[in-house]
């Protein structure tokens, strides 16, 4: 699948985007949503601060924009309930059971998924479920590394 900026599109399809190909922000957009991201980062949480809800919906529109264009079902659906999960402490916990049975997939499924975002870069394990220990604690990013 091609990634056209809208500036490709205007010049070399007419205005039309081929079927072929998706829609990814032009090198200034990408700066300007990892500012706009870093500006709503605060430089260490605090326990009473709350993201506000601008905050978060920058960080949902950065993942649909930038993200979510090279996920799977499963791997979108896992991401976004992690989303859903994250505390004002930025970091969100689900059992990989739990997460399947919302986004209607089998466990396994959730595996391959959470292993697939943890290699992009989109989700850090900051600790590691056990039996009897409670569930993983994630850190969810809206693009990745690469």
């Amino acid at each position: 699948m091609r990634r056209l900026t809208l500036r490709e599109v205007k010049e070399f399809h007419g205005g039309m985007l081929p079927c072929d190909a998706v829609f990814r922000p032009e090198d200034d957009e990408i700066a300007a949503s990892e500012a706009a991201l870093a500006a709503a980062k605060p430089a260490k949480p605090a326990k009473s601060k709350r993201r506000t809800r601008s905050e978060r919906f920058a960080v949902l529109n950065a993942f649909v924009d930038m993200g979510m264009a090279d996920l799977t079902g499963a791997e979108s659906k896992v991401w976004l309930i992690l989303f859903r999960d994250t505390k004002a402490e930025g970091t969100a916990r689900a059992g990989q059971a739990d997460i399947g049975r919302r986004a209607g997939i089998d466990a396994r499924s959730v595996r391959r998924a959470l292993d697939t975002l943890r290699s992009k870069g989109m989700v850090r394990v900051v600790r590691r479920g056990q039996l009897n220990g409670g569930p993983s604690v994630y850190r969810v990013h809206p693009v990745g590394d690469a």
